[in-house]
């Protein structure tokens, strides 16, 4: 090969080259940013504490339980919602037919914006044992907050008017003289549950639908029968 064509090509091949070089160093460095990226949120995930599980139980009226789905059918969307910026998850009705109960349960991660168990221990012992007491005054401070936007939201009180005809709460749990919730009545209209037992993994993440399309596919087959 002449001389001046090998060195126009070797010219020609490193100015093709040069570009080349910096598009695999670019990603080459996106992918290890991803892989930092990741690795901190799956770290993140596996320091977050498990959800607070709340539980509770009310009598249905035996006529109203065609009432109580239907209106459950079709959650307003306001109440959905507000549960979510109550850091509510994962909400969920079962039904006793032989007791006409109704169970209750959600996951509650309001907590989640706190600082993490392991970056307390990193601390110290003695500032991890009073910032842990710390930590459980501001999580039951941060869930009455919580349940409280949800008691005071208008909309939700309208839909609890609705709800309310439907229940019977159980004897001694609700005082005969104190309106209910919807009217602005304090207390527990459903019967707290203590949780003695949770085998299992608990969630460290959850999806961004407020309702699960399976269920409500479900509703709208059922109403199609």
């Amino acid at each position: 090969m002449p001389k001046g064509n090998f060195t126009l090509g070797a010219i020609f091949g490193a100015a093709m080259m040069a570009p080349l070089a910096i598009i695999i160093n670019e990603s080459r460095r996106r992918r290890k940013n991803e892989a930092e990226t990741h690795g901190s949120e799956k770290e993140i995930m596996c320091q977050r504490r498990a959800p607070k599980r709340c539980g509770g139980a009310i009598q249905l009226k035996p006529d109203q339980y065609q009432e109580y789905t239907r209106l459950h059918d079709e959650v307003w969307p306001e109440v959905l919602e507000r549960m979510a910026r109550s850091n509510i998850r994962n909400f969920a009705i079962y039904y006793h037919e032989a007791t006409n109960t109704l169970f209750s349960h959600f996951e509650w991660i309001g907590h989640w914006k706190m600082e993490s168990d392991n970056e307390i221990e990193r601390k110290g012992c003695k500032f991890a044992k009073a910032k842990y007491q710390q930590r459980i005054e501001k999580e039951k401070e941060l869930f009455e907050s919580d349940m409280e936007a949800i008691a005071s939201d208008e909309i939700v009180r309208r839909w609890w008017s609705f709800c309310e005809p439907c229940q019977t709460p159980f004897p001694g749990q609700w005082p005969e003289m104190e309106p209910p919730p919807s009217r602005g009545g304090k207390g527990d209209w459903w019967t707290p549950l203590v949780c003695i037992c949770h085998c299992s993994h608990w969630p460290v993440e959850y999806s961004d639908k407020l309702r699960d399309p399976e269920l409500a596919n479900l509703c709208d087959v059922a109403e199609t029968l």
